[in-house]
């Protein structure tokens, strides 16, 4: 039993039931304590093929006749480094039940208003983990009193992960990107059914942390390439301390991964059955192999690339979003704004993300995310260490660097060139979270989750209070440079959460120290 109760013992403590008719039939939920009308696990696709395209639900669909009040399944996925084996932890990282091969769900916070009232504002979640790892279910990401709070439609999706959801490969063909596909199934979903959960489909937000807002940016590229016509499922998008520095690798460039994969896997790449073979391993064979990082620490992550499906080759990833045709694009295919930000203490989270003891543990490491050329000039960033570094001051560099290249600098980044572009940016930064709630004292990555998330069994009453205010203020911004149809501040203006509480627009005093690291990337002059 996890400490603070899960939505899933709220609803099967309370009785009442809510019934909603769709187009697949009828899905019954019930109502947290609060009286959040809540629906856990509703399919938004069919089950998948294991490297394969998920394939939304037919017209003939129909939903199982049952209570969807629990949560029965999680992704399949690696346990990080030092993670607990069992327990409430573990729980509150992936919640109840065990892990499927079919994630393709999505958890529903509807109003205590709910079916009187209709047309609330809808924000879809892509939840955290480097790809790789957690879920809809997680604790901190459960949504009964934000959407109370705020009258919201919460809609928490669950999606592939790790090689489940991210493997690919050109010779053989695997296309890669099926997270991010089924994250894309997912809003369509929303947008042809929320409105039958009290939810307006042309005010949809996408939201994201960490790698859910890295993956909130890939979903804003596929948007800027829809074909003529199509417009976004989303109307603004919302990414948290993370999004994408490099354009992805190729296909080609992550074949030695898939190859040391399969090697790992005691299987021959080259093999004219391989697909087969890797199809029939059992899927907690394939998460013991990742964990023992027996394709290598670099051959351990499994990210995104460019694929001409999800993400086009025709044009460079990056060089489009410089030039302003990506910005235009947004505002053509129906995106009014784009939020984002980071914490002042990111750097803590990442210097312990993976194990880093010596110098030359943190290269290997680097290569989980970056190109090999690219992690050597990061290193030219920074400070050499001797060989006689301690095991903390390696982690805490690795740390510094991680944060850098994965939150501090793509945050910059995406927001100069949506400014640059004069499209409706708002970029935030967070120097408090609750102190109870922080790890070793740090504002780092994640403890503000708590407070965009309305936490409120982990936060004190005027601790609520400071986060209510916090999340009216950056909406009430965002509507600001919606309806101005631009960037309401310069580019090294930031809006804050200072560390006295207060919120305010402040200058960015990082602006030159993180923009100083674009020397190491392709493109940046």
């Amino acid at each position: 039993m996890a400490s603070v109760p899960h939505i899933h013992d709220e609803l099967a403590a309370n009785p009442e039931r809510v019934v909603v008719d769709t187009k697949y039939g009828s899905v019954t939920g019930g109502r947290a304590k609060n009286g959040t009308a809540t629906f856990l696990e509703v399919p938004y696709a069919l089950p998948p093929g294991r490297f394969m395209d998920p394939e939304p639900l037919p017209l003939d669909y129909k939903y199982e006749k049952k209570e969807y009040i629990t949560e029965d399944t999680w992704a399949f996925q690696p346990r990080r480094d030092g993670q607990a084996a069992a327990g409430s932890y573990h729980v509150d990282q992936v919640g109840y039940g065990k892990p499927s091969e079919n994630p393709l769900f999505v958890n529903i916070f509807v109003p205590s208003s709910f079916p009187s009232q209709k047309g609330f504002p809808v924000k879809v979640y892509l939840h955290g983990g480097f790809l790789q790892y957690s879920s809809p279910h997680r604790i901190t990401y459960q949504n009964q009193f934000v959407a109370a709070d705020r009258s919201e439609v919460w809609v928490n999706v669950g999606y592939r992960l790790s090689a489940f959801g991210f493997l690919a490969c050109d010779e053989p063909l695997v296309k890669g990107n099926f997270g991010f596909k089924d994250q894309w199934v997912a809003l369509e979903w929303v947008r042809d059914n929320i409105s039958v959960f009290g939810g307006n489909p042309e005010d949809v937000q996408l939201v994201g942390l960490s790698g859910g807002a890295h993956a909130v940016h890939q979903n804003l590229h596929h948007v800027s390439h829809l074909p003529e016509g199509a417009q976004s499922p989303f109307q603004s998008a919302h990414l948290m301390s993370n999004a994408m520095v490099l354009t992805p690798k190729t296909r080609a460039e992550m074949r030695p991964q898939f190859q040391a994969f399969c090697r790992a896997l005691h299987l021959d790449p080259t093999s004219s059955t391989i697909l087969d073979d890797l199809r029939a391993v059992p899927a907690e064979t394939i998460c013991r192999t990742i964990e023992s990082k027996a394709a290598g620490p670099n051959n351990s992550t499994f990210r995104g690339c460019v694929d001409d499906d999800w993400l086009t080759s025709t044009t460079d990833t990056m060089t489009w979003q410089r030039s302003g045709a990506f910005a235009k694009a947004l505002k053509d295919k129906g995106v009014r704004s784009v939020i984002l930000g980071d914490l002042t203490d990111e750097w803590y989270f990442y210097s312990t993300s993976s194990v880093i003891e010596k110098p030359a543990d943190i290269v290997p490491n680097l290569e989980r995310y970056y190109q090999d050329d690219i992690a050597e000039k990061i290193m030219g960033q920074y400070e050499i260490l001797g060989d006689d570094a301690t095991p903390e001051e390696c982690a805490r560099m690795f740390g510094r660097m991680t944060s850098d290249y994965q939150v501090h600098l793509p945050v910059r980044i995406l927001a100069r060139d949506l400014h640059d572009a004069d499209f409706p940016v708002l970029r935030y930064e967070i120097r408090w979270t609750p102190e109870q709630n922080r790890t070793n004292g740090y504002v780092t990555h994640g403890t503000d989750t708590y407070l965009w998330h309305l936490r409120l069994p982990s936060l004190e009453p005027s601790q609520a209070e400071i986060a209510k205010a916090w999340i009216r203020r950056v909406d009430d911004e965002r509507v600001a440079v919606e309806r101005a149809d631009k960037p309401a501040r310069a580019n090294n203006e930031v809006f804050a959460l200072c560390e006295d509480k207060s919120i305010k627009w402040v200058e960015d005093g990082k602006w030159n120290e993180k923009m100083r690291l674009l020397v190491t990337l392709p493109g940046e002059v």
